[in-house]
């Protein structure tokens, strides 16, 4: 609704400021007080509400563990009756015993003994006589001890105890005692029934019935949820709201359909039986029954401060019309120098020392805008001479961007969130052999390679304004129908919201390095290939003398995969107790000198087949460029066929020595008549002393060359 123009000039004026101003705080300050007592009272009232509702609901709750506890007390006290306990059964009289206890007390709908077993022996109306009840959990529990049943259905009981034609299922609470005889044994159970129908008694004869309980609703919470009239859980516990806790009232709402507070307390039922149900008997009321006497209070209230913000309003208008008069009459002056240009119509009467003050420096300052305002005209004249001059360097400025992004060779070329290109520089367009106007406003897909435009959209997807730049290289389809690897460099431009505005991309062509990567990784195929596939073992350690490189026919001897060996595993693992002992010996000096072997092992596989290898090791070091250690080289040769050898030529060595040595045969070998070898036998079936025939000719062993030799030697 728009007000009428006169009434919004009037509101624009300094005397409607000031009412407002000065009545709307006295108005505020009365409001505030008076609903400040208006929420004193209300929370005084709304404590006292609620203190009644505890007051109210502790008589019921009471009364409640009053009632199960006088029925556990004589269900107790009647498992020690003399029928029950002397002899083997049950006296005879029992049964009329216990229908004057049914018929004493209204509730009780069924009183019943059974023996050990759970059958029943004596019940009121012989409901259930004979029948086994040792699934009930009354009978279990009471077994052990008195128990105290909550609210539950009984089918066999509710088929024979409802009244004809109603609809509603009876529900029993249950309580239970053991029953012993003299000698202390265990004889059965007795256990009444009770009608539920004994907690609504109680809580409608312990409700107040005052006006102030107006609404009030007094609800039984078990663990279960809330019970209704009939005994049923009405409201599961779960879908309750957060109740106070007991002995404490709050004002809450309880969901569903209605919205309406409730002011709500909650007393524990606090029985003193030997099974605790954790009864909670919930009573609440809603928020403005609870409150009512305090209505009237209200419009009491309302009419007090409706009268005192007129009064308010009043004494405020006359206070800005005094303080605000003096101001008109300047603005009206001030108009008068707009339109005529004579300062002295600012000469207007005012009183206070402020106004004067401020009508003399309204009159300097109209005389100083007078004056200024030549100048400012020659200065707007001259500011526009500047604008039009920086407008011309700017556009130069412009076209020297535009020619370097022309002359580059990588391709420039932006586009905005919705991937249709705003710029494209020339190098763009010789790259696709098209034309600025076929490409500025179009899609930029069509461009990138059918298989890498998934990869290509998903990485543009990563951006973000803290990671604003992603590096990309794809296909593309040149003008001239061929495939080029182009690499571009992706710059997304976001507002000051991170709102994506614009992408900026600068490619570069990179055909050529692909070509010369395939080219190196074919290389890298064929010398992998016959590094695997030597017909010697490859690999390299590290300082830890832990296998970091081995190529398969090492891998293949070893007989582990490789993921089990790089960097867990070195060649001391698959050494005998021998070649772990020379490992640990070499390996420090292999680390200090950088060289060494061939030293031979024996080399143990642990796959299938591995088997034992006799192996030939030789080993240099890779340093870096500051002389450290950084990993071996080393070579290993199966050797195996050559060590056997060598271990057969050394068994032979062995049996012929053995032979030669023989003290049975005199061997000797001669060159030119001397002898250069010559077995101990040969000495000793000569009779000549260890050593003598070494050096000797032959034909000193001669019985006539002896003679001479001795005749000469004479």
């Amino acid at each position: 609704m728009r007000l009428p123009s006169s009434m919004s000039r009037w509101l624009h004026t300094t005397r409607a400021r000031l009412t407002l101003l000065f009545g709307g705080t006295a108005v505020a300050t009365g409001l505030a007080v008076g609903l400040l007592a208006d929420e004193l009272l209300t929370r005084q009232l709304t404590d006292l509400s609620g203190q009644s509702l505890m007051n109210s609901s502790q008589p019921i709750a009471l009364a409640l563990a009053q009632g199960m506890q006088e029925r556990e007390r004589e269900i107790s006290l009647l498992s020690h009756l003399q029928m029950l306990t002397q002899g083997q059964g049950y006296d005879p009289h029992l049964q009329a015993h216990l229908e004057q206890i049914r018929q004493s007390y209204p509730f009780y709908s069924w009183i019943g003994v059974t023996d050990t077993r759970g059958v029943v022996q004596v019940a009121t109306a012989n409901l259930l006589q004979d029948q086994n009840v040792s699934q009930r959990p009354w009978f279990g529990a009471g077994r052990q001890g008195p128990y105290v049943g909550d609210a539950h259905d009984a089918v066999l009981l509710d088929k024979l105890l409802r009244a004809p034609g109603s609809q509603v299922p009876l529900r029993f609470m249950d309580y239970a005692s053991p029953v012993r005889g003299q000698d202390s044994a265990f004889k059965g159970v007795i256990a009444a029934h009770v009608n539920w129908a004994w907690v609504q008694d109680i809580i409608q004869r312990a409700s107040p019935a005052s006006p102030l309980a107006s609404g009030l609703e007094v609800m039984l919470v078990n663990k279960d949820g809330v019970i209704n009239t009939e005994g049923a859980v009405e409201q599961p516990r779960s879908a309750l709201p957060v109740l106070p806790e007991p002995g404490a009232f709050r004002v809450m709402s309880w969901g569903g359909a209605s919205t309406q507070p409730y002011l709500t307390a909650v007393m524990s039922v606090r029985a003193q039986t030997s099974t605790d149900l954790g009864w909670l008997l919930v009573t609440r009321q809603p928020l403005d029954k609870a409150l009512q006497p305090i209505a009237r209070l209200h419009t009491l209230l309302a009419l007090l401060l409706g009268l005192m913000a007129a009064l308010l309003g009043g004494l405020a208008y006359w206070v800005a019309r005094r303080f605000s008069q003096p101001l008109e009459r300047l603005a009206q002056a001030a108009q008068e120098v707009q339109a005529t240009g004579q300062v002295a119509a600012l000469d207007v009467d005012v009183k206070t020392l402020e106004f004067r003050r401020l009508r003399s420096a309204l009159q300097n300052m109209a005389q100083g805008l007078l004056e200024g305002r030549a100048a400012l005209q020659s200065a707007n004249a001259e500011l526009e001479q500047r604008v039009a001059e920086r407008t011309l360097a700017l556009h130069q400025s412009e076209q020297r961007y535009l020619s370097i992004l022309e002359d580059q060779t990588e391709m420039i070329c932006r586009f905005d969130a919705s991937n249709r290109m705003t710029f494209v520089n020339e190098a763009f367009c010789r790259m696709f052999h098209l034309h600025r106007n076929e490409v500025v406003g179009h899609v930029w897909s069509p461009m990138v390679h059918p298989d890498d435009l998934p990869m290509v959209t998903q990485a543009l997807q990563s951006v973000s304004p803290t990671q604003p730049l992603v590096l990309i290289e794809n296909r593309v389809m040149g003008g001239d129908g061929t495939i080029r690897w182009c690499q571009f460099s992706n710059r997304a431009l976001f507002d000051d919201d991170g709102q994506l505005v614009e992408w900026q991309s600068v490619g570069r062509d990179v055909t050529e390095r692909h070509h010369l990567e395939d080219e190196l990784a074919k290389a890298s195929e064929q010398f992998q290939d016959l590094y695997d596939n030597a017909p010697c073992g490859y690999y390299a350690l590290d300082r830890q003398g832990k296998y970091v490189h081995l190529n398969l026919l090492t891998l293949q001897w070893l007989g582990l995969p490789r993921e089990e060996v790089i960097g867990k595993l070195g060649p001391a693992d698959f050494f005998d107790d021998e070649g772990r002992a020379l490992f640990t010996q070499y390996f420090p000096v292999f680390l200090e000198t950088g060289k060494i072997g061939p030293v031979e092992f024996n080399l143990i596989g642990r796959g299938p087949g591995s088997g034992v290898r006799r192996v030939s090791v030789s080993s240099t070091s890779i340093l870096n460029a500051q002389g450290d250690y950084v990993m071996s080289r080393s070579i290993m040769y199966d050797v195996s066929e050559l060590h056997a050898a060598r271990q057969l030529l050394h068994t032979l060595n062995l049996e012929q020595q053995a032979m030669l040595d023989n003290d049975m045969i005199g061997i000797a070998k001669v060159k030119d008549r001397v002898i250069v070898w010559r077995n101990p036998a040969l000495e000793r079936i000569f009779g000549y002393a260890p050593g003598t025939l070494q050096g000797r000719l032959t034909e000193e062993m001669y019985v006539g060359a002896s003679q001479k030799t001795e005749k000469i030697v004479r």
